[in-house]
């Protein structure tokens, strides 16, 4: 639930409650209204009908009926009023139509308003009739209906401010929380790696003030980050020219060293005749040449001398040939655009050879594929390089514990490119690599 969701919701329920308060003070005045002024307006009603009858007849109180009828007609058009008279068969009653009013207004409202029914009753003598009874009852229907229209005004007023005030709430709490969206766009390209995005300035202090601390933390992560690609270009160079000492220390000293014993072997063997010398001069020469093969296979993974000496193309073309060559069960396809890969530098080579070099190992040990697919391309500004094969996948998401594919990453980013990896459960593992070939790095002119 978002913050601006949740702002929202919590002042709609406080207009809510208003707006439920305001409700019940109207009914309850407006019922209390109601049955003040209907219960005073029968009273007063009893009260003049009682003055007119001692006015008419001031010596016994005694009417006539078409005098009785006659005042009490006068209040027939009395609004609130409901008259009647009980008296013998022969007197006219009061025509009920004419104060039977019924209420303009919605049911629910009639049942909370309508007051508390309230009877009064008058006895009188009519001449020549036994005795009668004048009764009143208050009919509140013109007030309710009188009631309902200022509550409907008033209700409707508080419903109308209640979704405009919310409406209203809602636009300017999401232009002032605008730009924390900002913000989250901000820390998600500083997950991808993005260090140089940056946040423009906003107008709340607060806000500010966290826009101007995630600048500020994005320079410093920008700028260590780059201290930590020179730091592992610096180191994967070391490593590199160490590696390529030890692979030429390999070649001069134990290559030269067994090729001696091997001249040795061969001057005993044709001095001696004798079996047992013969049998063990032989053992010796195999011996140096399975060590010497070792070596050999030591020498090139720890620097292929052939880069050296005949390029990348030649290197790539050796190692994917020796590499088919001890993977029966899976052909690896090399294709290259053989324009712009020559003459690159001896850096940008020796980080295309490992990435493949890595791969391929990488295949050999999890892929379980049938055949894997590279393609290399150059051109004037960079060098692509796409790799892929038909093995078992693996969830990209979750995290690897070798170094294989982080220090893949690692060397392509020390070196300014790019590097993106995809793969899904059983559909093989995709890796694209884009290297910049800067000045440094340029094509050397012919």
């Amino acid at each position: 639930m978002s913050l601006r969701f949740r702002l929202n919701l919590l002042v709609s329920l406080i207009f809510l409650a208003i707006l439920l308060v305001g409700t019940w003070l109207v009914i309850h005045n407006a019922r209390q209204a109601l049955a003040d002024e209907t219960e005073s307006t029968a009273k007063l009603t009893l009260q003049l009908l009682e003055l007119a009858f001692l006015q008419t007849t001031p010596e016994n109180q005694i009417m006539h009926q078409s005098q009785l009828m006659h005042e009490i007609k006068r209040f027939g058009k009395a609004r609130h009023l409901h008259i009647e008279i009980v008296h013998g068969e022969d007197l006219e009653p009061y025509p009920e139509s004419e104060t039977n009013y019924k209420a303009d207004a919605p049911e629910w409202f009639i049942k909370l308003v309508e007051p508390t029914s309230i009877v009064l009753r008058h006895s009188i003598l009519v001449a020549g009739m036994p005795s009668s009874e004048l009764i009143i009852r208050p009919d509140p229907a013109d007030e309710i209906t009188e009631a309902w229209g200022e509550a409907r005004s008033l209700l409707g007023l508080l419903f109308v401010s209640f979704l405009i005030a919310n409406l209203l709430l809602f636009v300017i709490i999401g232009k002032l929380l605008k730009p924390i969206n900002a913000i989250i766009n901000g820390l998600d390209d500083i997950e991808q790696g993005d260090y140089q995005s940056r946040l423009q300035s906003v107008k709340l202090p607060e806000l500010n003030k966290i826009t101007e601390k995630f600048n500020h933390m994005a320079g410093v992560l920008e700028e260590s980050r780059e201290q930590n690609r020179m730091l592992t270009k610096q180191s994967l160079a070391i490593q590199e020219e160490e590696r390529r000492y030890l692979a030429r220390e390999l070649h001069d000293e134990m290559g030269q060293s067994l090729s001696a014993i091997k001249a040795v072997a061969a001057s005993i063997e044709k001095r001696s005749q004798d079996e047992k010398v013969q049998s063990g001069i032989a053992t010796i020469t195999n011996i140096s040449s399975r060590i010497y093969n070792v070596v050999r296979g030591m020498m090139k993974r720890l620097h292929p001398v052939v880069l050296d000496e005949l390029g990348l193309i030649a290197a790539l073309n050796d190692l994917v040939d020796d590499w088919n060559t001890h993977h029966e069960n899976t052909f690896c396809h090399l294709d290259m655009t053989n324009k712009h890969l020559d003459n690159i530098s001896k850096e940008i080579s020796i980080t295309v050879y490992r990435l493949i070099q890595e791969c391929l190992n990488n295949v050999a040990k999890h892929a379980n594929a049938d055949d894997v697919f590279i393609d290399l391309m150059g051109d004037e500004k960079s060098i692509k390089i796409t790799i892929k094969d038909n093995g078992q996948g693996f969830d990209t998401k979750q995290q690897t514990h070798g170094l294989g594919l982080p220090g893949m990453r690692e060397r392509v980013e020390a070196l300014g490119g790019e590097y993106t990896i995809s793969s899904t459960q059983g559909n093989g593992v995709t890796i694209q690599v884009r290297l910049p070939l800067q000045k440094e790095n340029a094509l050397s002119e012919k």
